[in-house]
């Protein structure tokens, strides 16, 4: 078993290494900011059996994306100190998340409606997937559609995954847009701070440029730093599944409550007990987040490899029509809200919600990579904590609005647009006229 993970890894990586050559060599691909974790998901996925079959992908590659996202979210919390103004940046971001989440749902549940008299043959109440398929994922496409189906409406688990599927490529490809219109607008912090300097895009960086991606805290006599750091990570997720293990002991219902959440619960544990103790120097956070850079290269790599691309029916029609329209409301919510509500790193942070908002959330930062590659900005932080956060609410939303749907469509409307128009309310008055600094 040990020796079969290695091996998968091992012929992930080379795809991934595969995706750093082209990258070098073909530079175009450097200048629309495609990380190579990108390009090698896609050799992968174009020589593996849903296309060429030159190659066969192991099983395991659709199960990375889950495990290593979870670091990342760890890592986000752990060596992070919160400060009141770095609260009030986390507040903004998850009112946006929030907001995101119902606009879809509103803008969904009717674009569904008005698809079905043209289109009779689509299931009931499909049109509340867009929350579960383009927000939520795979996870909460499947968990939703299995719902609907256990109450008699069948379809929408079909058309989940068809959505959360072309959420994902479509997400990439307009984000990838919005990254390179906003790098040629200036918006992008760190991005702009290299733009001048050629190895920015590609090839070795200088010998007086190049900068550690970890300091030894500790002696190697004892332990390697290094592994130290990553123990800590390790320890705080397994302390966030054991906390939540034990609650679903007494309440069974949050055992549906998605796994990110443990390690980010953990870390947070954890590095409150380091600080009020005064351990805290024990942590480096320059090997905390190369960690986290390497699970994410893993995880976008494993994901872009395993699109299922075998999804597409005969309603692809309306289908697109539908994805098309909520692409529309994302970028609306991106251009027109996201410089209004979130001062601090703009940019970098609503790319994370837009990748997020139609993809998942290794597609957010798959764009936020593009920009900020090396998680120097608060976006990652910030979204972390926003989503965790959000995270409750919309994990309890995948077993309580199926069973609303089936009620009333007109109740999701008029839910989700109560709780956009607070989210716009807090958004306007309480959120934009406040310039945060960290």
């Amino acid at each position: 078993m040990v020796e079969e993970i290695l091996y998968d890894l091992m012929y992930l990586f080379v795809f991934l290494f595969v995706g750093f050559l082209i990258r070098e060599v073909i530079k175009p691909l450097q200048k629309l900011f495609i990380p190579a974790s990108v390009i090698g998901g896609l050799v992968a996925l174009i020589l593996g059996q849903q296309l060429l079959g030159w190659v066969t992908l192991p099983e395991t590659f659709a199960d990375m994306p889950g495990p290593m996202i979870n670091i990342v979210l760890t890592c986000m919390i752990l060596g992070t100190t919160i400060s009141r103004t770095k609260l009030k940046t986390y507040a903004s971001v998850t009112n946006m998340v929030s907001f995101t989440y119902f606009a879809q749902l509103v803008v969904g549940v009717t674009v569904g409606i008005l698809l079905s008299k043209v289109w009779t043959s689509l299931p009931e109440h499909w049109g509340i997937m867009s929350v579960f398929s383009f927000w939520g994922g795979h996870g909460a496409a499947s968990a939703a559609g299995a719902l609907f189906e256990e109450l008699g409406v069948e379809g929408n688990l079909g058309i989940g995954i068809i959505l959360a599927t072309l959420g994902l490529i479509v997400a990439i490809l307009v984000g990838m847009v919005l990254v390179n219109w906003g790098i040629r607008k200036g918006y992008g912090q760190e991005a702009q701070k290299e733009l001048n300097n050629s190895y920015f895009f590609g090839g070795t960086i200088p010998k007086e440029k190049q900068v550690s991606i970890a300091d030894g805290v500790v002696s190697s006599n004892g332990i390697n730093s290094m592994a130290l750091q990553f123990a800590l990570i390790m320890l705080s997720i397994y302390l966030g599944t054991q906390i939540f293990s034990g609650i679903a002991v007494v309440i069974p219902a949050a055992s549906s409550i998605p796994s990110l959440l443990y390690g980010m619960v953990g870390a947070a544990i954890i590095w409150g007990f380091m600080s009020y103790t005064k351990l805290d120097k024990y942590a480096d956070k320059k090997s905390i987040n190369t960690f986290s850079g390497i699970a994410l290269e893993i995880c976008i790599c494993a994901a872009v490899a395993t699109l299922n691309l075998g999804l597409v029916s005969t309603l692809f029609v309306p289908i697109l029509i539908y994805t098309a329209t909520i692409i529309v409301l994302m970028v609306i919510i991106f251009v027109v809200f996201g410089k209004r509500w979130i001062k601090n790193d703009w940019f970098e942070t609503n790319l994370i919600i837009f990748g997020q908002g139609i993809g998942s959330t290794p597609t957010g930062f798959t764009l936020a990579r593009s920009v900020d590659p090396d998680q120097k900005t608060t976006a990652w932080e910030a979204f972390g904590v926003g989503i965790g956060v959000f995270v409750v609410i919309s994990s309890t939303l995948v077993a309580i609005l199926p069973l609303i749907a089936m009620k009333s469509d007109m109740i999701l409307i008029g839910i989700g647009l109560l709780v956009a128009l607070i989210n716009i309310f807090l958004g306007e008055t309480l959120i934009k006229k406040k310039k945060q600094t960290i």
